[in-house]
């Protein structure tokens, strides 16, 4: 699964000045769920809260049983679904080996039964660009119908799965976060596609909610005329208003105000990004989705990057402040990428996350951790 990726680096070349930290998004919507939200004080809005791990289901579960390290992880974070990733290696197709493996071993089902739901993540190789043929073609659908399907074996109770499609698409197309006339073709018909995608996956299983997933760099800078950055969001608002939700990562491997070469400024951090991201899709849909969060560096996957900076995004996401604002905009679900880095708790990472997760959600329902 993805702990055997290579992530590219992410150029996120804006100038510093263009990630402001006033910056927000006027009128948040008038809708039944957004005034739902409004009305709820922060201990009722912490409870919605759910929080999941990565990136390989099965080795996860396993490992909790025979690295203590790894039980510890599950322990302190106390998931209530499991991330795991349908990949795109070749562009052409999907990988579903894992997936067939665990359905016939009838590992799913064990999974639902001790109470864990299941979160599913889809990627395109995106080392050579243009990209992203996969996510367009005939062949997604029928990797998601077949995955839908072997879910919906192991899960008759019906309890809500998640999917962030295509994420990080952004990226896939050149000139990269930018919808303008070159690259309105390809965006426009994987919104089509993804649309087919979630019909397929919902008529397989009614309960799931069912986001597109972007690279959360997006929210932290604009560029009006050339339509990139946050600009690039508006021509998708009708296809995301039609979906469950709207999902983002979160990869920034410094820590909040550390300096940034590439910017030549202070880095904003992945709290201040994740803010930014809840803020400018809340007017679209209150049903938000950090979907894989890491602070991530390419050459040091699976186990992710920075430890100290977890340390620290976990410290300010446990303000009160900071959770006020993200649930109200609809922030409720939360996903470790890997789980690796936390073994050990180096530099106090597994510490500033179980107590994160002590201000989030209830505790789980699986068993046997």
């Amino acid at each position: 699964m993805s702990w055997r990726r290579r992530w590219p680096r992410r150029q996120v070349l804006q100038m510093g000045g263009a990630l402001l930290a006033a910056y927000g998004v006027a009128g948040c919507g008038q809708g039944s769920e957004n005034v739902a939200l409004g009305n709820l004080n922060l201990s009722k809005l912490l409870a919605r809260w759910e929080v999941g791990i990565g990136a390989d289901p099965g080795r996860f579960l396993w490992e909790i049983e025979s690295d203590p390290q790894v039980a510890a992880v599950a322990r302190g974070w106390d998931p209530h679904f499991l991330s795991g990733w349908l990949n795109s290696f070749d562009h052409r197709q999907g990988d579903l080996s894992f997936w067939r493996n665990w359905h016939q071993a009838g590992l799913l089902r064990q999974w639902f039964e001790r109470g864990y739901s299941l979160h599913i993540i889809t990627w395109e190789d995106d080392t050579h660009r243009p990209c992203g043929d996969y996510h367009i073609s005939q062949q997604f659908i029928q990797d998601v119908a077949e995955l839908a399907g072997y879910i919906a074996q192991a899960n008759p109770q019906g309890r809500p799965t998640y999917w962030s499609l295509a994420t990080e698409f952004s990226y896939w197309r050149i000139p990269a976060d930018t919808y303008n006339a070159d690259t309105a073709p390809y965006y426009q018909a994987l919104m089509r596609n993804v649309l087919r995608a979630r019909q397929a996956i919902k008529e397989r299983l009614p309960e799931a909610e069912v986001a597109l997933c972007w690279g959360g760099w997006i929210a932290t800078f604009d560029d009006p005329q050339r339509g990139s950055g946050r600009s690039m969001v508006e021509p998708f608002a009708e296809t995301m208003s039609q979906m469950d939700g709207i999902a983002f990562q979160s990869m920034r491997q410094r820590r909040p105000g550390e300096f940034n070469p590439e910017l030549n400024g202070p880095d904003p951090g992945n709290p201040e990004q994740i803010r930014l991201c809840c803020r400018l899709f809340a007017p679209i849909h209150r049903n938000l989705m950090l979907a894989h969060y890491e602070p991530s560096i390419k050459d040091k996957h699976p186990n992710g990057g920075r430890a100290d900076t977890v340390q620290v995004d976990f410290e300010i996401m446990s303000r009160p402040d900071w959770l006020q604002e993200v649930s109200q905009l609809g922030l409720r679900r939360l996903s470790l990428m890997h789980y690796g880095l936390y073994k050990g708790d180096p530099y106090g990472a597994l510490t500033a996350a179980r107590q994160f997760r002590a201000r989030v959600g209830l505790p789980a329902v699986a068993q046997g951790v």
